[in-house]
């Protein structure tokens, strides 16, 4: 009987129902000392709350797709065969040599703010830097309200994590290659260290020489417990502008990283792959690879949803690839890793690459459902694609 199954869900509708109706009979017909009857009747009452948390637990599951299986439950985190479905267009304008890429001609506008040249403007100088302070799990963490956006400065909005290497001196001269980090909602960006244990993994693959030395920033984007999409909100938030404009200058101003598109990255899992796909649509000037975990298409955020389907619209990355595609001057690579057992995302996957196929590529998983030890198992690729689809970071001559 597999753990989705509607037999499944019946059993434990009746042993829901049940457990309750035999204490009753059961109740005064306990037999022996007192403290024998005592605990006979406090394992009753136990019987009954373990089956009401079964259904529960069985419901929220299916609801939510969290686990697809026993083997999933019981710690199968998504091993086994992986079927990639390659993007028809190879990367053209990456800069693997560690030096700074050639000059670029003015990308075109992006589509969530204005256009800029590959270089970012310099930080308003009336605008302080925040301070950093350690976090958990090698991180540096800090409070940043945005300047552009207003967004940002309760605290825990960035959390940052620096390759071993950042501090090695034949690095000294490099400027490394980012990648901006998203969860889902609910989620926080300290998630993507502990749970996920996105530094540890990346270290082990650095110690391991299979992936290029990057700067992993986490940003807090359900800012006051909002599910905001990652977008611009008209009359409200704007998280599109936070992300893209005040959060990678803000990186660019205090740390030694790229300052070339070439440079950028961005990956989320859920709600936060969704981000990492459409602001890598919207934003081509800034951003020039995406790896989206078990995420979406179509934001459902209440206030995106709430400013009407144009808004809707604008902040889809199915929509986006459809009418807002980048031009010849500013290519972009997009990976949508699903699993066949995750049935809401995997259609989003390929309807993406249909959508772009020159773009899109799909990791198609076996196994796995929609959840974080699913996600953990994954980052090892993720991270090599992203090592591929970015310009690498290599000791300075």
């Amino acid at each position: 009987m597999s753990l989705t199954s509607t037999p499944l869900l019946i059993l434990a509708v009746c042993l829901a129902i049940g457990a309750p109706i035999g204490t009753y009979l059961l109740w005064n017909r306990a037999r022996g000392p007192r403290p024998v009857r005592a605990v006979s009747r406090f394992g009753l009452i136990g019987l009954c709350q373990a089956t009401v948390l079964l259904l529960v637990g069985l419901l929220v599951n299916n609801h939510y797709s969290l686990y697809a299986s026993w083997s999933d439950l019981l710690g199968d985190d998504g091993g086994g065969p992986v079927a990639v479905h390659q993007a028809t267009r190879p990367v053209t304008d990456l800069n693997q040599s560690g030096g700074n890429p050639p000059d670029q001609q003015q990308p075109p506008l992006g589509f969530g703010g204005p256009g800029s040249s590959a270089h970012l403007p310099p930080m308003p100088p009336n605008v302080p830097k925040p301070t950093f302070v350690p976090g958990g799990h090698g991180t540096q963490v800090a409070a940043f309200r945005g300047p552009l956006s207003g967004v940002g400065g309760n605290g825990g909005d960035v959390a940052v994590w620096l390759p071993p290497q950042y501090k090695d001196p034949a690095y000294a001269n490099t400027h490394f290659p980012v990648v901006l980090l998203f969860p889902g909602y609910p989620g926080s960006p300290a998630g993507w260290f502990s749970v996920l244990g996105g530094g540890q993994v990346l270290g082990q693959m650095l110690t391991q020489q299979k992936a290029t030395p990057f700067v992993l920033v986490a940003v807090n984007v359900n800012q006051n417990g909002q599910n905001l999409n990652c977008s611009n909100i008209p009359g409200g938030p704007q998280m599109a502008t936070y992300i893209a404009e005040d959060v990678r200058t803000m990186i660019e101003a205090n740390f030694r990283v790229s300052d070339h598109r070439t440079g950028w990255g961005l990956m989320g899992f859920s709600d936060g792959g969704l981000c990492a796909g459409k602001l890598l649509v919207q934003y081509p000037q800034y951003f020039r690879s995406a790896a989206q975990m078990a995420g979406d298409s179509t934001p459902d955020g209440h206030q995106v949803v709430h400013a009407g389907p144009q808004v809707v619209d604008q902040n889809s990355t199915l929509w986006l690839l459809t009418h807002h595609r980048p031009g010849p001057d500013t290519p972009i690579s997009l990976l949508a890793a699903v699993s066949d057992q995750d049935t809401d995302s995997l259609p989003v996957a390929f309807q993406l690459q249909a959508a772009a196929p020159d773009i899109v590529s799909v990791s198609e998983h076996k196994h796995g459902a929609h959840n974080p030890e699913v996600w953990r198992s994954w980052l090892p690729e993720m991270y090599t694609w992203l090592s591929q689809h970015l310009d690498s970071a290599q000791p300075a001559r």
